[in-house]
């Protein structure tokens, strides 16, 4: 073994599943209570995650400039029996907003947390010309912080940047003390936590149409960076794009949500098949659940019922990750369900203007019993789905499906 992450609580990590598809064919994840336990074992290089960041710079030989002025150190390189340090996070930080094109000119800026990885973000912002900087934590530590239960004084903030590990995985329920009532001015949340797809904070800021940005980019860019510190070698930016995406196809589920009769089932495992992934069918999923088909549901119990177990289905396959899932068509009424499926979720609505609802048996569906029923839920739910969606595929005789035209959008999504 010769490269590593170190750090507590990691086992949620993507960086062993990045640094194997870079350059490095043997990547381990250590997890260590001391600092110290790190030189028992014979490594030329290893990554530094929370808590030691800080930790580790007794140990070195020396840093870095951007190490020494943060005095946080993510990536270490043995060299002559002597540890060297350096701040890549830094790099991955900035090639993240440059990515996203995130200007900070003349910008109020909220950063949450004052650890190791918030003085690295201070680090360069400070050289972006932005209007204000300030800290909301929870114990003052330095210049330039407030308490967050002061964040209303704030209420002029256009970008927030979260920096602390609330709400990573596997803590996933945890999330900030932050009410974005409190500024009406943001347009931009960043949350460095890659691991759910997106936090609660994130999904939070969703609700009031802020633009948000999880910290994927960043961890790959700083990855990339270690490695050519370990090898000395470059890693061009096509092999960087391949990884993201492979990252994005492993990690990120892919949710079908629409109208019933939409086609959600039948596409969702011909996308599966496409593309060598796991395919679940929230609908089935309930059955098996309940060990009662779902018109038995509706009669035995009612709707509230269904309703009730479509959510502990929900919660059960959330947490998935790289799978398609099709989900019935009411599982936009509850919005906690969404919340969840967000969490590690690209949330795609299948808007299918083709269906042929002639000659369909109602017969096993509750909630429909003609066709002037769809037509008044489609009315209902409609804004719902859009509302809601990360992408909505429209289908008509001009677009049909097809998976190729379904992976484009998907692609372009994630290529803004």
């Amino acid at each position: 073994m010769k490269f590593a992450l170190i750090g507590s609580n990691i086992s949620q990590s993507y960086s062993k599943t990045i640094h194997e598809n870079l350059l490095i064919n043997n990547y381990q994840l250590l997890q260590i209570k001391d600092i110290k336990d790190v030189f028992n074992y014979d490594l030329k290089g290893f990554n530094v995650t929370h808590p030691f960041k800080e930790d580790i710079i007794p140990y070195l030989s020396s840093m870095d400039d951007i190490a020494k002025e943060t005095r946080a150190v993510n990536t270490v390189l043995k060299k002559n029996n002597h540890y060297i340090g350096f701040n890549t996070d830094y790099e991955g930080f900035k090639a993240m907003m440059a990515y996203n094109h995130v200007d900070f000119q003349g910008k109020n800026v909220l950063i949450l947390g004052n650890g190791a990885s918030s003085r690295t973000v201070e680090h360069y912002l400070m050289k972006q010309n932005v209007k204000s900087l300030t800290k909301l934590v929870r114990t003052i530590k330095g210049d330039h912080e407030d308490l967050i239960k002061n964040q209303n004084k704030y209420m002029d903030t256009h970008i927030i940047i979260n920096t602390t590990t609330v709400g990573m995985s596997p803590h996933t329920k945890d999330k900030l003390i932050l009410n974005f009532h409190n500024f009406p001015e943001c347009t931009l949340v960043i949350d460095i936590i890659y691991n759910p797809y997106r936090s609660k904070l994130l999904i939070e800021a969703e609700k009031f149409n802020i633009k948000t940005i999880n910290g994927l980019y960043m961890l790959l860019i700083q990855a990339k960076k270690a490695q050519e510190i370990w090898l000395n070698q470059t890693i061009d930016l096509n092999t960087v794009n391949k990884v993201y995406h492979h990252l994005i196809n492993q990690y990120i589920n892919l949710v079908l949500i629409g109208m019933p009769l939409s086609g959600k089932t039948t596409y969702g495992q011909l996308i599966a098949k496409a593309l060598n992934k796991k395919w679940i069918d929230t609908d089935i999923k309930i059955e098996e659940y309940s060990q009662l088909k779902i018109p038995q549901i509706f009669k035995l119990s009612g709707e509230e019922k269904f309703r009730e177990i479509e959510s502990q289905v929900i919660d059960l396959i959330h947490q998935n990750q790289g799978i398609i899932i099709s989900t019935g068509g009411g599982v936009i009424l509850n919005h906690t369900n969404i919340e969840k499926l967000k969490e590690n979720g690209l949330i795609i609505y299948i808007n299918n203007q083709t269906t042929n609802l002639n000659n369909i048996d109602f017969s096993h569906r509750p909630l429909i019993n003609n066709l002037d029923d769809i037509k008044k839920m489609k009315e209902k739910r409609d804004p719902i789905y859009k509302e809601v969606a990360d992408i909505e595929m429209i289908i008509d005789e001009s677009n049909p499906f097809s998976v190729e035209r379904f992976r484009d959008s998907v692609y372009e999504y994630f290529n803004h």
